[in-house]
């Protein structure tokens, strides 16, 4: 599978052509004798400088080279490489390894050189790592329906090796006439939300715990919030919905994207 970029819509931006490896950064989960990785996409290193944190592809192509049929418009092809790893909000596939996961990067450093003579050019490509996070391509689904009680248990699994922070949307069935909505996750430290809006037939809030924010119906009703932002742990976690008021039969979906370190 060839080295792709994405957009953030997972459509695909460039495909670089057979010939062009990823020469360095490592895919495998980085270990604690490696240099750590932050928030903002630096890596601090074991001299305890910060540096980029960089992914470094190598290629050649050419008309009597690697991959001969990039070589015959080998400068318009370049140019249009060149054009599309300069796009905003990339997402760098790695190719076979890891291939349903990314990096978000940007273009850090491109440089090209002809090889003899113009059918032939060898690139060095560097992308800097915008968050430090490798990404599942798909975003995760969980719809817990059916909710005719309080409090009401059920589960999240996370089957990335991060925390995340997902989107709840709460929606209200027949009959349901809510006034306090709390949702807490035993695995984030019990930590706690509560939504105080009326919430009737067909409502839904919906609580974006990355953003931070909130929106009842789509639009913001922040002033009804209380409580912390929620944050799913890997692997299972146990989450309660506590309601007051006429439940009827609602139903909660929690999405969020599994990372990985």
């Amino acid at each position: 599978m060839a080295i792709q970029l994405k957009n953030s819509s997972n459509t695909i931006v460039y495909e670089f052509p057979s010939g062009c490896n990823i020469i360095s950064e490592p895919w495998s989960k980085r270990q604690d004798s490696e240099p750590r990785a932050y928030q903002n996409g630096v890596t601090r290193t074991g001299d305890e400088k910060v540096n980029e944190r960089i992914i470094s592809l190598h290629g050649i192509f050419g008309v009597s080279g690697v991959n001969a049929t990039y070589g015959a418009t080998v400068v318009l092809n370049l140019r249009e490489m060149q054009k599309q790893c300069n796009t905003e909000d990339l997402r760098l596939y790695p190719g076979s390894q890891y291939a349903d996961q990314y990096c978000d990067v940007e273009l850090f450093n491109f440089e090209h050189n002809f090889v003899g003579k113009i059918g032939i050019v060898e690139i060095f490509i560097d992308f800097q790592v915008v968050k430090p996070f490798r990404f599942y391509k798909d975003a995760t689904t969980d719809t817990e329906a059916g909710i005719t009680a309080s409090p009401h248990a059920y589960t999240v699994s996370n089957g990335g090796d991060e925390n995340v922070y997902p989107t709840f949307t709460f929606t209200g069935g027949a009959s349901t006439v809510i006034t306090s909505t709390k949702i807490a996750n035993a695995e984030d430290g019990a930590k706690y939300f509560t939504y105080t809006g009326s919430i009737g037939n067909a409502d839904a809030v919906v609580i974006d715990c990355a953003e931070g924010t909130v929106k009842l119906n789509g639009t913001s009703d922040i002033d009804n919030f209380t409580g912390a932002f929620l944050k799913l742990a890997s692997g299972t976690n146990n989450l309660t919905i506590t309601l007051v008021g006429t439940i009827g039969t609602c139903s909660c979906v929690t999405v969020f994207r599994k990372r990985y370190l």
